[in-house]
């Protein structure tokens, strides 16, 4: 029993860390945004949890329902990443993988090189930052931790984007700037505004990713151990459809739990075959579907409202 929970635990941990970045990815390609910097957000989101957490592990009598505190300064805060890339992408006309990769960069250098100051700053000579919720995780090794109330609330606004996505006016229209911004345009509405809304929102649900991250380690390493690129491959497997890329994102956490755990070793797969398995199972959808997976027409284009 102790080890259904602990591998639930991690599944959901795990699950809800991908099926965020992934609809990270998802909401800035839908706007025609292409946002390979999920990761670097991603280092940026779990660098300000750290901080912005860290005073409540000064507190004798702090529970998990604290970290709502933190977890809205940091989707907050990293929102200055998505103003970054949009006004790199949509103002100065920049390449979109380009201007990625230097979030990508900048996230990870960053986190890396203020972890130790900050670390020895904030928690009394500690060599890294940390984060003290993930001791609200298993609750004695049962379901109902943190991990499944950070998996509820990333599921919640799963439900909402599928909602609006597909039953507004609002989703239509958003929808619809990936696919022909200039027929958009045509009718008055404004194409840059959903760019700029699109971006902001992929950095603050990139943000999100980032503090979830948080809960699974100790101490921070500086990096997300690259799970900003592994939501991006979701996203495409999902074929930018919420419905697909939530059921890929379970998959690969269900997996991944499976592999850390001591159930496939006892059945004699070994260690390194199990933890390559989500990776394959993972490459297998891509290949098996890359013929049907088309993604938004206008991704990666600069809008010219002179090219109707």
């Amino acid at each position: 029993m102790a080890d259904i929970g602990l591998i639930t635990n991690y599944a959901l941990l795990i699950g809800a860390i991908l099926l965020a970045g992934a609809l990270s990815g998802y909401l800035a390609e839908k706007v025609g945004i292409i946002n390979i910097g999920i990761d670097g957000m991603m280092c940026f989101g779990a660098l300000f949890f750290a901080i912005y957490s860290s005073p409540l592990l000064k507190m004798s009598n702090y529970g998990p329902w604290m970290m709502i505190f933190p977890l809205i300064l940091t989707v907050v805060s990293t929102m200055i990443t998505g103003l970054m890339h949009a006004f790199a992408t949509i103002k100065l006309k920049a390449n979109h993988i380009i201007s990625g990769t230097a979030i990508n960069l900048i996230g990870v250098a960053l986190a890396t090189f203020l972890n130790a100051p900050l670390g020895s700053l904030l928690y009394s000579g500690s060599t890294r930052l940390q984060s003290g919720f993930n001791d609200f995780l298993y609750m004695g090794n049962s379901i109902y931790g943190s991990s499944l109330i950070l998996f509820l609330l990333v599921v919640a606004i799963t439900v909402i984007l599928y909602v609006v996505m597909n039953y507004t006016r609002v989703g239509l229209r958003y929808r619809a700037v990936g696919e022909n911004p200039n027929a958009v345009d045509s009718q008055g509405i404004s194409v840059f505004k959903y760019q700029w809304i699109g971006t902001l929102l992929s950095s603050a649900i990139a943000g999100l990713a980032g503090a979830i991250f948080m809960f699974n380690v100790k101490q921070f390493s500086g990096n997300t151990q690259g799970y900003g690129f592994l939501a991006l491959a979701i996203m495409i497997a999902g074929a930018w459809k919420v419905e697909w890329m939530s059921l890929v994102s379970v998959c690969f956490a269900m997996f991944t739990a499976l592999s850390t755990s001591s159930v496939l070793t006892n059945l004699g797969v070994p260690r390194a075959v199990s933890f390559s398995f989500p990776y394959i199972i993972t490459l297998i959808i891509l290949i098996s579907f890359s013929k049907w997976i088309r993604p938004p027409k206008h991704e990666g284009i600069p809008f010219d409202k002179s090219a109707r």
